[in-house]
């Protein structure tokens, strides 16, 4: 006879099949029995993590990857209460809910066949089929759980296992009343955009949580919440702002990797590229979507629909630019070095018209030296008219200036002055006026680059990256209306026609009123334009 051991059902049921048992069999089905007995439930074979569980009772069929293996372990240590509690965002339709609304309960009541577990998803209907596949599950894989369904409570959504666990799947807002939970999951509590624009829906799932799902945790219960962004108000989004004790454990997966990732993959790798490949599909889906609801729902992201700091209705757009600008610019912000690790090197070309300022075309990416002094040289021929080369004196740039401020003419080293912050706070006005202005297709349609740096400044600064948000500040502080009246003034006296006098006497003349019209201008521009920037 084989040494495997039927099932523990059929041995309690079959007197016939216990006398038949070697004495090997007979050993372990009483050290089965004695585990059941104290409630422990830990077969022999039970895996220490329920991903590689789910892969030997599917027989392969769920397929792991890196994002599920990562969830797997957080999910291991919830068992083993090194955590207690757990919010994992991350895309749609990437395995979240398969693996911890299916899965995991499953391993959880092996392990714990006493225990408790509430479903909560959106609606009644969803959590409802999540708990019908785990009990259909149990059924089908007995022989490897050793978790019996209690005939007496199968419904889909109540179900009892025999030795007094089970699962209550309830819809977000439903009645939890007499209800514990040694494991509550909360899978997707926001259906829809318009559920995740109502303050009111918001607030009554905020109330359903705190006065009636977490209430109904056991002593030394867990909690997993698992979700894709909707809202910088959403679920996740308020337990963050609450969270002053970090007692949870919080893990963000964005669709394309960014600064920091949890996985540690390289800036712009896919979560999962063996489902979603990186080259066409993630970025079909990007071209599809607005920039706030690709930040949301697929970087995990979500910001104000109005904006921060920087709203997104505040940008103007054109088709073509003004005849005959007044001045134009280039602007960079360098980065310290050209790894796929580090920030970005951002350059940006500007043109004023009057009080107008328009962004003519940017550039992005992980440049060494070479690779940015080349695109300033080209810029320059491209942009004739660009005298000016605005260069943050950090990181690389003033490298750049040394290596080219005897070919390219015009490069000024601007020292940052204050917080990120504060420098985007004062060009606020300029925006909120709607004085700057992005370009667009004359369909409508805008180039990616443009929605990029619209939802990078939508986010400061509270996004990964904000080297563009930098670059703009230091272009539109330069090129502020006072400033470029005052720079106007100047450049009038400059090429005033002045009376015959000695060399000497005309020099001094026009360095006292030269001086009087900077002392007018802003202490912010006045420190930017020196003698030496502009003669």
């Amino acid at each position: 006879m084989s040494d495997k051991l039927p099932s523990v059902e059929k041995l309690l049921r079959d007197p016939k099949a216990r006398n038949k048992l070697t004495d090997i069999q007979l050993y372990n089905f009483i050290q089965q029995l004695k585990q059941l007995a104290a409630g422990l439930g830990r077969p022999d074979q039970a895996e220490p993590n329920p991903a590689d569980f789910a892969i030997r009772l599917s027989k392969g069929e769920w397929r792991g990857a890196d994002h599920l293996r990562l969830l797997s372990k957080q999910l291991a240590r919830l068992e083993r209460r090194e955590i207690r509690f757990l919010a994992v965002s991350m895309p749609p339709r990437h395995g979240k809910s398969l693996l911890i609304d299916v899965w995991f309960p499953i391993w959880w009541l092996t392990r714990n066949p006493k225990a408790r577990v509430i479903l909560a998803g959106y609606g009644e209907s969803f959590a409802r089929l999540w708990g019908a596949q785990v009990r259909d599950k149990i059924i089908e894989h007995g022989e490897d759980t050793n978790v019996v369904i209690n005939k007496d409570q199968t419904a889909a959504d109540d179900w009892a296992t025999t030795l007094g666990g089970g699962m209550v799947c309830v819809g977000v807002g439903g009645s939890l009343v007499g209800r514990g939970a040694d494991l509550l999951i909360i899978d997707d509590p926001i259906k829809n955009d318009q559920e995740a624009n109502s303050l009111t829906y918001r607030d009554r799932m905020w109330n359903w949580w705190q006065a009636s799902a977490f209430t109904r945790l056991q002593p030394n219960g867990v909690v997993v919440i698992v979700c894709t962004r909707w809202h910088e108000d959403d679920l996740i989004g308020r337990i963050e702002r609450e969270d002053a004790d970090k007692r949870w454990t919080i893990i963000r997966l964005p669709a394309l990797a960014e600064k920091d990732d949890a996985l540690d993959r390289e800036p712009g790798a896919p979560l999962w590229p063996e489902q979603f490949p990186d080259d066409p599909d993630y970025h079909i889906r990007q071209g599809s979507m607005s920039p706030y609801w690709w930040a949301a729902q697929f970087q995990q992201r979500p910001t104000p629909e109005g904006g921060g700091l920087i709203q997104r209705e505040w940008f103007r757009f054109y088709h073509t630019l003004p005849d005959e600008p007044d001045q134009w610019i280039q602007s960079w912000d360098p980065a310290l070095l050209d790894k796929e690790t580090s920030d970005y090197w951002v350059g940006q070309v500007w043109a004023r018209k009057g009080a107008d300022l328009f962004l003519c075309e940017s550039s992005r990416g992980h440049y060494n030296l070479a690779q940015a002094s080349g695109i300033i040289r080209a810029w320059n021929l491209k942009y004739p008219k660009a005298l000016g080369k605005l260069m943050e004196n950090s990181a690389m740039g003033p490298a750049v200036k040394q290596t080219l401020q005897h070919e390219i003419p015009g490069i000024i080293p601007i020292a940052a002055k204050g917080s990120k912050r504060s420098r985007v706070e004062a060009i606020v006005p300029i925006l909120m006026a709607g004085n700057v202005y992005l370009p667009e297709n004359k369909d409508g349609t805008k180039p990616k680059w443009v929605w990029d740096f619209i939802e990078e400044c939508a986010v400061f600064d509270k996004g990964t990256y904000d080297d563009q948000v930098d670059a703009l500040s230091q272009a539109v502080t330069f090129l502020l209306p006072g400033a470029w009246r005052a720079e106007k003034a100047v450049l009038d006296a400059a090429n005033a026609p002045v009376a015959p006098t000695p060399a000497e006497s005309r020099k001094e003349a026009f360095n006292s009123y030269k001086d009087r019209v900077l002392r007018k201008a802003s202490r912010r521009f006045s420190k930017r334009v020196s003698s030496r920037a502009l003669w």
